[in-house]
């Protein structure tokens, strides 16, 4: 009779284990795959994550976890490119960084058909602080919520900056009678002078009168650097 017919086993198929009494053949549960992604785009995706999470909690209240979660990578993943959140910290000052020097180089292409002159380096001082302004997200960001070791690591990517800033005087500058000594002690002016500037003036994150701010750092760096009006 058909109630006595014992239940049928499925037979297993090669390269399938056999299933045990009681056992369904329902498909395993769906797990989604990370994607393969090139190195320097999965950094990129890092440092996107990273800025969104440090912007919505805080530095701080941010987990290196929380980073990977975010960026759909594992874990160990974030150690392929970082030491630590501070070494992240930094790369995202250094990237703003090499911004700024992209900018110089443009800078120094346009002013390379004319003879040097000291207009060349207010020319780049406007042109640092635009860019200083653009990313003043970014400052507050490390200024107001990273710790000291990863502002240590950002100033080390600063002197990239005043190094450029010092091969700009020594360039435009030729034949003025400005000793080696001066022009880096005036470079150094400059630059920490501007650099408090901007960080005063963004810190409180209100608006700013960015032609008007411009302009006195250019009267700022002129009187430095003791340049006639013509050449303001």
């Amino acid at each position: 009779m058909r109630n006595s017919e014992k239940p049928v086993t499925p037979v297993p198929t090669p390269n399938q284990k056999p299933m045990k009494p009681g056992q369904t053949s329902a498909a395993p549960p769906f797990k989604r795959k990370r994607q393969s992604r090139a190195p320097e785009l999965r950094r990129h995706e890092l440092l996107q994550a990273a800025t969104a999470l440090f912007e919505e909690k805080g530095v701080a209240a941010t987990a290196i976890s929380d980073i990977t979660e975010r960026a759909n990578v594992a874990k160990g993943t974030f150690y392929l490119y970082f030491a630590s959140k501070d070494e992240l910290i930094a790369a995202l000052w250094k990237d703003y960084v090499d911004g700024f020097m992209q900018i110089a180089d443009a800078v120094d292409a346009s002013t390379a058909r004319r003879a040097p002159q000291p207009g060349n380096i207010l020319e780049l001082i406007a042109r640092l602080t635009h860019h200083a302004l653009d990313h003043a997200a970014l400052h507050r960001l490390v200024y107001g919520s990273a710790d000291a070791a990863a502002i240590a690591l950002c100033r080390q990517s600063d002197e990239n900056i005043l190094e450029r800033l010092l091969a700009s005087m020594q360039r435009n500058l030729a034949g003025a009678g400005w000793t080696k000594s001066e022009r880096e002690l005036q470079a150094s002016l400059i630059f920490h002078g501007l650099d408090g500037a901007l960080h005063r003036a963004i810190m409180p994150g209100g608006r700013i009168d960015r032609a008007r701010f411009v302009r006195s750092v250019r009267r700022f760096a002129a009187n430095a650097l003791q340049l006639p009006d013509e050449a303001r």
